[in-house]
């Protein structure tokens, strides 16, 4: 009794150490994951409010260009009201002049050019013969509404077709409405980009510029691989305000997750996109998290190796436990109860049909020829045949019943709650389950029969060992006659 006080005692420190252990490992995890899941939240909020100063950035330097071009447009426009009533060539020569002398200042202006109102060219700065552009957006824009200050999209060059461009055109009208006049710049959009190089920007940053339809105007790095595309995702975006935007996304272009913020340009219907690719902003908190992840999974190891240590202890003590107490009680070949704990088994099931009534029944059984067994085909077979004899009868078993290996090749079985007519049933199956295995030794068929003695008792009437007498003679009785059969003890012996 203090051995299994003291095994229960033991059972609950360890419990109580692991139970601790876990707690403190599960509270340091959950710490770690808190922290962890704090700063990556503030990293990725500061990328995004970084992307949005960036676009922001991006979208005045672009908003200056922009207003630049419309204040140069809008006074060549005066001019050219003003020179109506020159001779045309005089008239020309000066509107170029004026014309080259507003490309010479800006590098991103490709040519400058004014049209009637059908589109056709009457001035513009480049060599020969101006091109024909009067099916350009720039140009048929104006031949319907007035629009004032009109931004085309991005499109190749006529005059250098490797060229990227769009057109910033103005539309000027008579006192009744009547366009007259289109002026405006062609604006090569690699030569902008380089006014961006300017912009203070974290390495890694990209940068993008597009029409409300999604157009890309503006893409860097490889604006070559981007440009004229189109991104559907911002067709559908609500981001088309004037404030700016941080927002986390997917690169259209290339399919990489961003982090990104966009700006609209001023009062033109272009943004300005600003983004950094999601893994290069999260790599330093990767690298915090790794060094805090490693120093938590070192702690969980340390603790979870404490604990293993502890518990394999424990489990070690009560296997041991368990295998001397099976070591104590069963027949190691046959795995049925030995002959001491059945004794103490049926003498407990004894009492309790004493005081509560009941059947109590009892088989007797033995081996037949088995030394013929051990002696013709060795003790390797004698061992084979017992324990799948023992096998097979404890697989046909009820739980309550008690099975045990009472002699070298008799076995006993105590049947609580069955009647003497049951337990012959039951020996019966068991004997003819026995004659019907195939026990095979190399190429030879081991033979295997069984003799059975049943016999039933009333607890009140008799002893255990008067029922166990009754089964022997009755086993007795069934070698007499033959082997291979079961006998019951008859009747009026019993009580």
């Amino acid at each position: 009794m203090n051995s299994l006080r003291d095994e229960h005692r033991s059972r609950g420190h360890t419990v109580l150490v692991v139970l601790v252990a876990s707690g403190l490992t599960l509270a340091t995890l959950a710490l770690v994951v808190v922290m962890a899941c704090s700063s990556y939240r503030s990293t990725l909020d500061a990328a995004r409010q970084n992307a949005r100063f960036i676009s922001s950035l991006v979208a005045t330097q672009m908003g200056m260009v922009l207003i630049d071009i419309e204040n140069s447009l809008t006074e060549t426009a005066r001019l050219v009201a003003m020179m109506q009533n020159l001779p045309p060539r005089e008239q020309n020569d000066q509107l170029r002049e004026v014309l080259g002398s507003i490309q010479r200042k800006k590098s991103y202006i490709q040519t400058m050019f004014i049209t009637d109102s059908q589109g056709q060219v009457m001035s513009w700065t480049g060599p020969g013969i101006a091109p024909d552009i009067s099916d350009r957006d720039y140009v048929v824009a104006h031949q319907g509404n007035d629009l004032g200050v009109f931004i085309g999209v991005p499109m190749h060059s006529k005059v250098r077709p490797e060229t990227w461009v769009f057109g910033v055109s103005l539309g000027m009208r008579d006192r009744q409405g009547q366009l007259t006049h289109i002026v405006g710049a062609v604006v090569a959009l690699l030569p902008l980009l380089e006014i961006f190089d300017s912009v203070d920007m974290p390495q890694g940053t990209h940068l993008m510029v597009t029409d409300l339809e999604g157009r890309i105007y503006l893409h860097a790095p490889n604006q070559e691989q981007h440009v004229g595309r189109t991104v559907p995702e911002i067709k559908n975006s609500a981001l088309r305000d004037m404030q700016s935007t941080p927002f986390t996304s997917v690169s259209a272009a290339d399919h990489r997750e961003l982090v990104a913020g966009d700006t609209r340009i001023s009062r033109y219907p272009l943004l300005a996109f600003a983004s950094f690719p999601r893994e290069m902003v999260l790599e330093p908190w990767k690298n915090h998290a790794m060094v805090y992840g490693g120093a938590s999974i070192v702690l969980v190891l340390v603790v979870a190796g404490l604990s293993t240590l502890l518990v394999r202890g424990q489990i070690r003590l009560n296997r041991q436990s368990r295998e001397l107490a099976l070591a104590a009680s069963t027949d190691m070949l046959t795995g049925a109860l030995n002959r001491r704990a059945f004794m103490e088994s049926a003498s407990r099931e004894f009492a309790r049909v004493c005081r509560y009534g009941g059947h109590l029944s009892c088989i007797m059984i033995d081996l037949d020829h088995f030394k013929n067994v051990n002696d013709t085909y060795g003790h390797a077979a004698g061992d084979l045949v017992l324990s799948s004899s023992a096998h097979y009868i404890a697989s046909r078993l009820r739980e309550p019943d008690m099975f045990c290996r009472y002699g070298g090749e008799e076995f006993v079985i105590l049947l609580p709650g069955t009647d003497r007519n049951g337990a012959a049933t039951v020996a019966e199956e068991l004997r003819a389950g026995l004659a019907g295995l195939d026990l095979q030794r190399g190429d030879e068929k081991l033979p295997l029969t069984a003799s059975f003695g049943v016999a039933e008792i009333h607890a009140q009437c008799a002893t255990l060992d008067t029922l166990l007498s009754l089964a022997d003679q009755a086993l007795y009785e069934a070698k007499e006659n033959g082997r291979n059969r079961v006998c019951l003890a008859p009747r009026q012996q019993q009580g």
